[in-house]
Order: C-alpha cells, then sequence, then structure tokens
C-alpha cells in the first residue's frame, strides 16, 4: 500500500469516527428537551392527573406506612 492510500485510508477513518461520534449525540430522548430555564419555573410537561383508583391506593399505602 503507498503512502498517499495510507494517509486516504487514515483521513477516511477519522471522518467515519467524527460523524459516527456527532451522531451519537442525537438520541430521540435528548430531542425537543428545553434547552432554557427559568428560575423558580417548571417549564416540562405538566403532569398526568391520577385516576380516582390510583389516589385511593395510594392513600391506603400512606395509612400502612404511618405505622
Amino acid at each position: 500500500m503507498s503512502e498517499s492510500n495510507r494517509k486516504r485510508g487514515t483521513i477516511l477513518a477519522c471522518i467515519v469516527i467524527a460523524a459516527a461520534t456527532a451522531l451519537m449525540g442525537c438520541r430521540s430522548e435528548e430531542q425537543n428537551r428545553i434547552m432554557r430555564f427559568e428560575k423558580g419555573t417548571y417549564l416540562g410537561k405538566p403532569d398526568q392527573n391520577l385516576s380516582d383508583e390510583q389516589v385511593n391506593e395510594l392513600r391506603h399505602r400512606a395509612r400502612a406506612q404511618e405505622g
């Protein structure tokens, strides 16, 4: 293998590694996340309301912990 082919191979390998590294930062869970924050203000998605059954179950568990 000639010297110029080795250099091309090395450059190509570096480009592939750099592209793979850049693409790893594009995970779906990182998309559309909040990048600006306001002190004292929650900017995330609103909480879901609990059903009556879930609320009753939580009350039951809390009473059981009171001991």
